[in-house]
């Protein structure tokens, strides 16, 4: 059996949602206060936990509206709240001890359903019950049947050199406890028997007591009392005339519940660090989720798996337990603020913590396909896993936009940092995979809402201009357009291509693939290839701006979707338009004058600050370009480095230009917030940052 559903009613944060778990590994993921501790403490406060960890309910559990509303201009909390827990796939021996409680759901699949409520009464006085049955039809549960549901819980910045430590509190001595190895059974004359470990505490205890029966109160004087016998002695002129207790020395007391408490479990003799105690006190949770005698839920809940680990061991830890999961059976439910442990678990595990609800990122919940999954698995690094922990996300295609943004979010005040966007740079236009992550499947069929987190997507429109090939003697593209809205075959059926009308694709095989998407067929139908033959276009002065236009309607289609948002160029490249703009052309300039050198001599970076560190533009640079040209030429001579062989490198150039920036920031601050063509990625950045869509725009 596992945990497959938790329902919260105004608990916490949530007036109402609705879990849904899968077995094995379950990731939890989001900002701070996005509710993952909350929904841990739901499972654990319904099933309790194998250590017994304190429940106490307290006024701030009830949920309390954040907003206030004409109806309702001072919210007060709720007076109750209310934990479902469903549980599902019983094998026939699990059910049977559940029989009493259990049900048959809609597909003839029996489940439990189990069920608290909490009422907040006078005086912030709070009572609680937890039955068990189909909505309804609550029963009270017995406490041994509760007892095979209870939660393996590892709590937050866990202090596992405590939770180890031999005493009366020992962590260890429980685990030990559960195990039918340390039961002590009874024997034919109803007596209990000695445990193993009892007699060999015995013997320990006769041996150190028959050497310390030699040891000597004066060592030099062989007819001195030892030293219990004088420690007795002492005592009984201490106590009263009836007391005829005795002092004793012993290893441990010979009974087997104190002898576990006095077991310590270490891996070294020297004081281990943090992480290593950590990691020894997760292996002991394990054993105990192995060793249940009870054949009890499987569920293991870790708050903070990277507590006290560098990222390595997080990577090793994570794998382990993806290993135990696969091999018995366990299912975890982990929460985890670490962009490692985020990027080396799969999509198919991570549940996304955000707003008032959470979103699985399993198959069937987003728009990824099959071969995306597997795509991003290889290529999710922790640099870009740490979209999973931002408000908003900004996702650019190289390493000049993502070196420039931070600096251009800076000057317009909206630092990224404050405002929780992080950039996620995919290295490639493979922007409609990672866009989907976001982008939620069947949304009005299931009754789901929109991920509430923006997505920017900065990409170039790469449409070179015609100045590109009439300087390097290049023959113009070829581009396709789809110019009707629907087609016929050689058996007169028609098909429907209003869907991708007037999309412009770069070859006639992403035209095909396009076609045969639209129309729903694998192959193209019989006559169909001969008739977008004619659809080609050559790029020219009177169609390039069309060609741009209908580019970014495709880019639109493709990746336009719930809230992500495509923010395009006006040209070609970020280069090549900041070589266009009257307002940033000089500094841009001086940027790749400078970038040139530096490929030239990278040694000519370092003199570039001074001896504080402080950025300074050298004398020497030259601007190339001949202010009598016209504005294309002009910004063709300035971007026409990056077409040459041995083009300076373009995360060079835009580190260059960002500290121009910085540096002219008192002159440059107002021309970047009305230069047109760096619109775009100023309206990205406010779109990320929360801004109402309505308020920007998507094309530069």
């Amino acid at each position: 059996m596992y945990l497959k559903e938790l329902q919260l009613t105004n608990f916490r944060k949530f007036e109402s949602l609705k879990v849904n778990f899968k077995k094995g590994l379950n990731v939890l993921v989001g900002e701070n206060d996005s509710g993952k501790t909350a929904i841990i403490d739901a499972i654990r406060y319904i099933l309790n936990t194998k250590s017994f960890e304190t429940i106490r309910f307290e006024p701030r559990d009830f949920y309390k509206p954040t907003k206030t509303t004409d109806d309702n201009p001072q919210p007060e909390r709720a007076d109750t709240f209310t934990i479902a827990a469903i549980f599902s796939d019983f094998s026939a021996d699990e059910a049977a001890k559940f029989i009493e409680w259990g049900y048959f759901n809609e597909v003839k699949e029996f489940e439990l359903r189990l069920f608290l409520k909490t009422k907040r009464l006078d005086n912030d006085r709070i009572t609680w019950d937890i039955k068990a049955g189909p909505q309804g039809a609550e029963l009270q549960m017995d406490g041994d049947a509760k007892t095979l549901l209870q939660v393996t819980y590892l709590k937050p910045l866990r202090d596992a050199e405590a939770e180890m430590t031999p005493g009366y509190r020992s962590r260890l001595a429980q685990i030990l406890q559960s195990h039918n190895s340390f039961k002590k059974v009874k024997g034919t004359d109803g007596q209990y028997e000695k445990h193993e470990l009892e007699n060999i505490i015995e013997k320990a205890n006769e041996e150190i007591s028959e050497f310390l029966d030699g040891v000597k109160t004066k060592s030099t004087d062989h007819n001195s009392p030892n030293i219990l016998e004088s420690i007795n002695s002492y005592i009984e002129d201490f106590r009263q005339i009836d007391d005829q207790r005795e002092a004793s020395v012993k290893i441990a007391d010979p009974e087997l519940h104190k002898i576990l408490k006095t077991l310590g479990l270490e891996l070294e003799e020297n004081s281990s660090g943090l992480g290593t105690l950590n990691k020894l006190f997760m292996a002991a949770e394990l054993l105990h989720l192995e060793t249940d005698p009870f054949d009890a839920l499987q569920l293991c809940l870790i708050e903070e798996l990277e507590a006290h680990l560098h990222p390595q061991a997080q990577l090793r830890v994570i794998n382990a337990l993806k290993g135990i999961s696969s091999k018995n059976g366990n299912q975890f439910i982990l929460t985890t603020h670490s962009t490692t442990i985020g990027a080396s678990i799969s999509l198919e595990n991570l549940i996304l913590c955000r707003g008032q609800n959470v979103y699985p990122m399993w198959q069937g919940q987003t728009k990824l396909a099959i071969g995306d999954y597997k795509f991003l698995q290889r290529f999710l690094d922790s640099t870009k896993a740490n979209m999973f922990f931002a408000r908003g996300v900004i996702m650019v295609e190289g390493d000049a936009e993502n070196i420039l943004i931070p600096t251009i979010a800076e000057l317009i005040g909206k630092p990224l940092h404050k405002y929780g966007v992080s950039i996620v740079n995919v290295g490639s236009t493979a922007f409609l995979r990672y866009s989907k992550i976001f982008q939620r499947k069947n949304l009005h069929e299931q009754g789901l809402s929109e991920l509430d987190l923006p997505v920017s997507v900065i990409t170039d429109l790469d449409i070179p201009v015609i100045e590109y090939f009439d300087y390097e003697n290049k023959d113009k593209p070829e581009y396709y357009q789809v110019k009707e809205k629907s087609l016929t075959d050689n058996k007169t059926k028609s098909y429907c291509l209003k869907g991708i009308y007037d999309n412009i694709y770069a070859s006639l095989d992403d035209l095909k693939a396009a076609i045969k998407s639209a129309i729903s067929q694998t192959t193209m139908p019989d006559g169909l290839n001969k008739q977008i033959e004619g659809w080609r276009i050559k790029l020219d002065l009177n169609n390039i701006q069309a060609i741009r236009t209908a580019k970014f309607q495709t880019l639109k289609r493709k990746l336009d979707n719930q809230k992500v948002k495509v923010f395009t160029n006006k040209n070609w490249t970020l280069e090549y338009d900041l070589a266009c703009s009257n307002k940033l052309r000089e500094s841009f300039a001086l940027a790749v004058q400078i970038a040139k050198k530096i490929k030239s001599s990278e040694s000519y970076f370092d003199e570039l600050f001074d001896e504080d560190g402080k950025f300074q533009i050298p004398y020497e640079i030259d601007q190339e370009a001949d202010q009598d040209n016209t504005h294309e030429e002009i910004a063709y001579q300035i971007f026409k480095p990056f077409v040459d062989s041995g083009s300076p490198s373009k995360a060079v150039t835009a580190q260059i230009f960002s500290e121009i920036l910085l540096l002219k920031k008192d002159d440059l601050v107002n021309k970047l917030e009305s230069d047109s063509y760096l619109k775009y990625i100023i309206d990205a950045i406010k779109y990320a940052c929360g801004e109402p869509e309505k308020e920007v725009q998507t094309n530069g």
